[in-house]
Formats: C-alpha cells, sequence, structure tokens
C-alpha cells in the first residue's frame, strides 16, 4: 500500500460527497447505484470519487452474491480513523483502516487493552 499524502487526505475529505460515501459505507457495503440514491448523486459521480478513495486506499471494492446467481461490485470504506493533532510547534496526522484480515483486527483489538 502506498502512502498517501496529507493534502490527498484533506482534499478528499473536504468533498461532502465523499464524506457520504465514507460514512454510507462504514454501515454496510453498497453498489454504486445503492451510493447513487443514498447520496443524491449520479453513478458517474460516485465512481469517479470511488476510483480517488480507491488510489488513496480508503474504500475497498468485494463482490456481493445476488439472489438470481450473479454477483455485484460493493464498496466498503477502509477509514476507521483520521486524525490530526497541532501540539507544541507540530502537526501530526495519522490514518487508520479498518481490515477485514483476522490476524490484523487480533492486533488491533489487543493494542487498545
Amino acid at each position: 500500500m502506498a502512502e498517501v499524502e496529507l493534502a490527498t487526505v484533506v482534499s478528499l475529505l473536504d468533498d461532502e460527497h465523499v464524506r457520504s460515501i465514507l460514512v454510507a459505507t462504514s454501515e454496510t457495503p453498497l453498489s454504486a447505484n445503492e451510493l447513487s440514491e443514498r447520496c443524491g448523486i449520479s453513478t458517474s459521480s460516485i465512481y469517479r470519487r470511488i476510483d480517488r478513495l480507491s488510489e488513496a486506499d480508503l474504500v475497498e471494492e468485494q463482490t456481493r452474491p445476488r439472489s438470481d446467481g450473479h454477483h455485484e461490485t460493493v464498496y466498503v470504506s477502509r477509514l476507521d480513523q483520521f486524525e490530526l493533532t497541532i501540539r507544541d510547534g507540530e502537526l501530526t496526522w495519522s490514518i487508520d483502516r479498518r481490515s477485514d484480515d483476522v490476524a490484523d483486527q487480533l492486533t488491533q483489538m489487543w493494542g487498545r487493552f
């Protein structure tokens, strides 16, 4: 995973629709059409924002099976926490991303204790 620049993250989060996509996909995986309905913007706008979020590794693509035997692409937010701190003349920032990897989840869980 390539590191993302602070300016990129801030630019992404400055977009109201990007924030809506991240919030919506933090609850449940959603397709571009579902995101379009929920966020009130066109699917082409959703795809443009998903591309930018994917490049920053803040959204991941998954496959969801449908009842008709086919499957569709859905998107899931990977952003768990973004923290910016300005203290004692220094600016620091960090991003915590969600992981579906069980080993990563256990590591994060132990880190909280």
